[in-house]
């Protein structure tokens, strides 16, 4: 009588599914099912726990996922490179990269940055974008699950390759020549897939919202990238489902806001409305990975988008409705503060949860300076609006200070904060912390500086800046504000 094997297939021991087979050296049912290669290749376990800091992500990616057609139409989303290059030779380590089998149509480079990418035991360039380290390896998992799932969608795949490619471009500290070329062509590949998906399950939502992170990522790594444009086609694409998504793993959630951050950012500099508004109560309780507490400010942060698109609509007039209006904002600015419950709070360490509460008054005392600045343009009661904006920049400067790193989705505000700033050493001064506050990306950092200057010459000619037409002073690019 035979007996089954004791160790599961690489594939089941994966994806944590029962593995059922007669023996050794036949096929498990799943994989006979599902038409793939039953092997059991990986190394056995030592007895004992692993170790946390020495422990990895243990993913076996999937043989095969189908083939992309590079003829796809693609959105002109992303310009051409055609600054030279310099070459970055970097160390192919085994695993995905040496093994041909997984993902068969992905060259070698491509393999290789999809293995680093799946590796929390290296420092990730993931990690800069979470509110604290109780989130990476989460993150991760989250991030590299979606491409094992039995049939997962090839556009997750261009997807992650793309992101994959800039970030750790970025990382590394220059690009190569392939970098680039991988990131571009899996981009437009993905950006045309996102363009064709339809919502038909909770599935297709968690690819969109997945791919539209990803996309945006990439976008704000690379020249004249429309991380405006994919942030709203996506949520635009999702909205119809929105209470599904509040119903769906919290994880998901946070996927979402950082869509509907990096538009809403923009849509306040632009005065535009922005495509979903997040309800004070939707996330009640909940610690987002990107932005800590501070889910319920952006219900009224749409509520600002939408009294200065209404100004702006009629040229500026401030009538007694919008008064109220904006009295009413801001007294909920006044009063709001994030109120999570003990047991929230539980799992978090000291230096995270400072982050958090720094991070969401930081965003409200932003909130407050947008609102006075709604009401009175430059030149006017700027003694208010310089008081917020040393609030803002002191708050950062501290968390700095404290933890050693800049806070996730506080780019925004410290730009918004240094529009106050005059005088050529404390210009001089902000701008020299740039690279330290804003670490998303250096496209983004030399935008964020681009966009203080435009509106600081502007003042020192002597423009009175009204909030509604401020997008007419910066030069935005499209890049998406994080």
């Amino acid at each position: 009588m035979s007996h089954a094997p004791k160790r599961a297939c690489d594939q089941c021991h994966t994806l944590k599914e029962k593995c059922r087979r007669p023996s050794a050296t036949t096929s498990c049912e799943r994989c006979d099912r599902l038409n793939q290669t039953c092997k059991t290749t990986r190394n056995v376990a030592k007895p004992g726990r692993i170790p946390r800091v020495a422990r990895k992500l243990s993913y076996n990616l999937p043989t095969s996922l189908g083939s992309v057609s590079h003829n796809a139409k693609t959105l002109d989303l992303f310009s051409s490179q055609n600054t030279p290059y310099p070459r970055l030779y970097l160390p192919f380590d085994k695993g995905l990269s040496s093994n041909p089998a997984l993902f068969p149509e992905l060259d070698q480079s491509e393999r290789h940055f999809l293995n680093l990418m799946k590796d929390i035991v290296a420092p990730s360039p993931l990690h800069k974008y979470l509110i604290g380290p109780s989130f990476h390896e989460e993150h991760h998992h989250l991030f590299v699950q979606n491409l094992l799932r039995p049939a997962p969608t090839p556009i997750l795949k261009d997807a992650t390759l793309a992101c994959t490619a800039v970030l750790l471009g970025e990382q590394y500290g220059q690009y190569t020549k392939t970098s680039v070329e991988v990131g571009h062509r899996r981009a437009a590949l993905a950006v045309s897939g996102l363009r064709s998906l339809q919502i038909y399950k909770e599935q297709d939502l968690v690819t969109a919202l997945v791919v539209g992170v990803s996309m945006v990522t990439f976008a704000m790594h690379v020249a004249d990238g429309q991380s405006f444009l994919i942030s709203r086609y996506t949520l635009t694409l999702v909205k119809p489902a929105y209470r599904t998504l509040l119903d769906m793993d919290s994880g998901i959630m946070d996927f979402l806001m950082c869509l509907v951050s990096t538009e809403t950012f923009e849509c306040l500099l632009k005065s535009e409305l922005p495509t979903i508004r997040i309800g004070e109560h939707d996330r009640h309780n909940v610690v987002d990975r990107y932005l800590g507490l501070s889910s319920s400010l952006f219900a009224h942060f749409y509520d600002i988008c939408e009294a200065g698109h209404l100004i702006k609509l009629t040229g500026g007039r401030m009538d007694s409705e919008m008064v109220e209006r904006l009295d009413t904002i801001q007294g909920s600015l006044a009063r709001w503060q994030p109120s999570p419950s003990p047991e929230t709070l539980e799992r978090f360490i000291q230096s995270e949860i400072v982050g958090m509460l720094a991070q969401a008054e930081i965003l409200r005392l932003a909130a407050l300076l947008i609102v006075h600045r709604i009401r009175h343009p430059s030149r006017q009661r700027d003694k208010e609006a310089l008081q917020l904006s040393s609030a803002i920049i002191a708050k950062i400067d501290k968390v700095l200070q404290e933890t050693g790193r800049s806070i996730p989705c506080t780019a925004f505000p410290y730009m918004v904060a240094c529009f106050e700033v005059a005088g050529t050493e404390a210009r001089a001064a902000v701008i020299s912390k740039i690279h330290e506050v804003v670490t998303f990306s250096r496209q983004w950092q030399l935008q964020v500086a681009r966009s203080l200057s435009s509106v600081w010459n502007a003042r020192d000619r002597g423009d009175q800046i009204y909030w509604f037409n401020l997008g007419d002073y910066i030069r935005m690019n499209t890049h998406g504000l994080v």
